[in-house]
């Protein structure tokens, strides 16, 4: 789940604690904007592999139960009847739509806020969109990065005061609709009482917000929120130099699971098709401190063990980081890794290894790259 005090922690920052005036942020590969009238926008371009560019803008007014619309803009000239298929691999695929009315060369989708294809956006990777011009273009396949659209959503609850209310898109609960949620909440003046659930300005850094069982995901974006130990791993072993950047950019991933141990995905260098990253490991529980990981390649490469990832996925609840290496901007060809967590011996192991040389030809998802390698079959 996203970290929305976290959040709430960063548009105090942008001084957007009323709509008194415009805000913009980036959030990892997307740009949310929200206008003083509480009309919000979450931006992010797609490519084919020949580098055709699709504009998917996210958009949403603050009137209670207002519909969610999804803008899609191609460089192609689009028609009216032109068939529009969202796959989203491993959380929603072969959702179809027909294109209405064009305007501009973009046509628009109204989703309600709890739409199956939203919730997809969400959760999902990769979104791959598929459009039949009608034309000698004929159909493509946009590929468009899902990093950092739930935080953008989260942005427009937070901005648009709906934390806990139930068309909210992201923070949903059982609230009225056209009941306000007090999104920066403060200490009572008239009675002094404090509650521990509450944040102020001056009280210092906000509490995470956590599930019952203690676990919470957050995104972190300057080097000050992160502990030291892990921002001195970026210079001393993973030659990544000074983080500002790429943590203005993309954010750390900050997982902690219900056992204590914390996992911290923190970017290095950010590429034209890939972003590298190291990874820490904070187990206080199994006298581990911060320990930064190494990842293996399979015996055959003769290579030394890495001390950053391509494009990875921290998925706690199977103790697996999968990541991707792109050999090019195609992003149809290159490695596609999965490394299984070892408890007891504190490091990650890999276990499948895919890999795809031939860049030509069409889209291929990298969990479909050819098996090269696996550790159950093939060993040590």
């Amino acid at each position: 789940m996203i970290n929305i005090l976290r959040l709430m922690v960063l548009l105090v920052v942008l001084g957007q604690m009323s709509l008194a005036q415009d805000m913009g942020q980036s959030m990892r590969q997307w740009w949310v904007e929200c206008d003083r009238r509480g009309y919000c926008t979450a931006d992010i371009e797609g490519l084919t592999g020949d580098y055709e560019t699709l504009t998917l803008r996210i958009e949403r007014s603050e009137a209670a139960n207002s519909p969610i619309l999804l803008e899609l803009t191609p460089e192609t000239l689009l028609g009216e009847g032109a068939a529009v298929r969202f796959d989203i691999p491993g959380a929603e695929e072969g959702i179809t739509r027909k294109v209405d009315t064009v305007s501009d060369n973009s046509f628009t989708l109204s989703e309600p806020y709890d739409s199956p294809l939203l919730q997809a956006i969400m959760t999902g990777e990769t979104l791959f969109v598929t459009i039949d011009f009608q034309s000698e273009r004929g159909a493509q396949v946009f590929e468009v990065p899902l990093a950092g659209a739930i935080d953008s959503l989260t942005v427009m609850d937070i901005t648009q005061r709906r934390l806990g209310r139930r068309d909210a898109i992201v923070a949903r609960g059982a609230a009225p609709a056209d009941s306000p949620s007090d999104v920066f909440p403060r200490q009572s003046r008239e009675t002094g009482d404090e509650d521990a659930g509450q944040w102020t300005e001056d009280s210092g850094d906000a509490p995470a917000l956590e599930d019952p069982d203690g676990s919470y995901v957050e995104v972190l974006y300057t080097p000050a929120e992160l502990p030291a130990a892990v921002v001195d791993f970026a210079l001393n072993d993973a030659a990544c130099g000074d983080l500002t950047g790429p943590l203005n950019e993309m954010g750390a991933i900050v997982n902690k699971d219900a056992s204590g141990r914390t996992t911290y995905l923190v970017p290095c260098r950010i590429g034209q098709a890939n972003v590298s990253y190291y990874i820490v490991v904070h187990d206080p529980a199994n006298g581990i401190e911060y320990a930064m990981q190494r990842f293996e390649l399979p015996p055959a490469h003769n290579a030394p063990d890495r001390a950053t990832i391509m494009n990875p996925q921290w998925l706690a609840g199977q103790n697996q980081l999968v990541s991707t290496r792109y050999a090019n901007m195609n992003l149809n060809c290159g490695a596609y890794e999965i490394h299984n967590w070892i408890a007891e011996q504190q490091r990650f192991e890999l276990s499948v290894y895919r890999a795809k040389e031939d860049c030509t030809g069409p889209h291929v998802e990298p969990q479909r790259f050819p098996l090269e390698w696996t550790l159950a079959e093939m060993g040590d």
